[in-house]
């Protein structure tokens, strides 16, 4: 993985011989601050790897231990809670740690609360777990983003933002396979076990990569108040992403499951990541040229029209079918975040860009938060997990209407005032800055120059 990451980047600067190598002063900065970059990928690719398994694996274990919808929800939010406040502390921590360091514990934590998981059936357990494994991986985001943001030179910030959004999809939609490989019955530890090991590995490539430390970081935050008042869209649509694919991806699962068991869990999950990959590039580009609140009620709209369908005629639909239709409603739904933040973009001033990318993720992680506990009482109340497709539907529905009225009340910025669009992931630190725009003035005010 770190060779490919090696070979697209174009980094063919590595020492030719040991004497070269061993002629480097330790601890000196080795010239090409891509190789850097190249294994920071490929740590993350790692990292999300561990990740695509887990949030398949996690809600057909809890299922197997004969945890209630709403235990399951309740786990599902703490991890987004534990996220939240990870992302809130990780400047601080970063600035008084440093980036190894700081990932190196993060991830020897997230293993640990990982392989805790096995150790017990107790619904308290499993959240308090969780909750300190979301704390350690927005640490390690932001820890491995933060560094590869001060490093990427600013011609080359477009593409190897929209290479890393591209890898660490792929390992998303590969993770959840690997569970066939690591005995999928119920109460086994191997997918767990699988899921530790990718967190351990994530480290490699960081531990590695070149040991001059990147720069201090500032802690930059903006109210909820204030994000409304700039981009009452963005801040709605970020909210909804949050209720809506916070829930659906934590207990899709169990609905796949039940249709055909974990394989076909899987194959659920991965089409609706490879739904967004296909489509997020083009749809922002396309608002890049005309109101984007417009691409955002499309996008919004197609997965409320999804979720109502697969919740009225899923039961009575094939097992493929099903999955097609959740391949769309991911189209949809996992990709307009992206744009929100993008019109954020457009509307904010360049001063407070930084403030609003990580305000803008904290609404979305208060969705997460809200979104899965209601989410497992829906599962709870009906008995089954298709449930989830109405909350999503309706949630979507409510959406779109509200993304149109805005873009009737008020005007969009001028053509020449846009921010170019980036692909954006809502785990993404690094894509919340990156993910504002080409504006060069606006990007001198968050990233360092290279």
């Amino acid at each position: 993985m770190c060779g490919l990451a090696l070979a697209l980047l174009g980094l063919s600067s590595y020492p030719s011989t040991m004497n070269d190598l061993i002629a480097l002063p330790f601890g000196a900065p080795r010239g090409n601050p891509m190789r850097d970059v190249a294994a920071l990928i490929s740590g993350q690719t790692l990292l999300q790897v561990a990740g695509g398994l887990l949030t398949v694996w996690l809600p057909l274990q809890m299922q197997s231990l004969h945890f209630s919808g709403s235990q399951i929800g309740f786990v599902a939010s703490a991890y987004g809670l534990g996220f939240l406040a990870g992302a809130w502390f990780a400047p601080n921590i970063l600035r008084h740690v440093g980036a190894i360091r700081t990932y190196a514990a993060a991830a020897s934590l997230a293993c640990v609360t990982t392989l805790l998981l096995y150790a017990s059936d107790a619904t308290w357990a499993w959240a308090l777990s969780r909750l300190v494994a979301g704390m350690a991986i927005a640490i390690m985001f932001a820890a491995a983003e933060g560094w590869m943001a001060s490093v990427i030179p600013k011609a080359r910030r477009g593409d190897v933002t929209g290479f890393y959004m591209l890898c660490t999809k792929l390992g998303l939609v590969s993770g959840p396979f690997l569970i066939g490989f690591a005995h999928p019955e119920p109460n086994s530890a191997g997918p767990i076990m699988a899921a530790a090991a990718f967190l351990a590995l994530s480290l490699i490539p960081i531990s590695i990569a070149d040991t001059t430390p990147p720069p201090q970081t500032t802690s930059l935050r903006m109210v909820p108040a204030r994000l409304f008042a700039l981009a009452p869209a963005a801040f709605v649509a970020a909210l909804g992403s949050g209720l809506v694919n916070g829930t659906v991806l934590s207990l899709a699962p169990l609905y796949a499951s039940e249709r055909g068991g974990a394989q076909a869990a899987a194959s659920f999950q991965a089409a609706a990541w490879v739904g967004s990959l296909i489509v997020q590039w083009h749809a922002g580009k396309l608002s890049d040229h005309i109101d984007r609140r417009i691409v955002l009620a499309l996008l919004i709209g197609i997965p409320a029209v999804m979720a109502i369908i697969l919740a009225g005629f899923g039961n009575t639909l094939s097992l493929g079918l099903n999955t097609i239709l959740f391949g769309i409603w991911g189209a949809g739904a996992l990709s307009y975040y992206g744009i929100a933040v993008a019109h954020l973009g457009d509307r904010t001033p360049r001063t407070e860009l930084g403030a609003a990318s990580a305000g803008l993720l904290f609404v979305w992680a208060g969705g997460t938060i809200i979104g899965p506990a209601i989410g497992g009482i829906l599962v709870e109340f009906t008995g089954h997990a298709l449930s989830i497709f109405w909350q999503a539907g309706v949630v979507s529905a409510l959406m779109v209407p509200w993304v149109l009225w805005r873009a009737a009340r008020r005007p969009e910025v001028a053509q020449k005032d846009k921010v170019g669009f980036s692909p954006v992931q809502t785990f993404s630190v690094l894509g919340q800055i990156l993910g504002l725009g080409k504006k060069p003035d606006d990007v001198e005010e968050a990233l360092p120059d290279k």
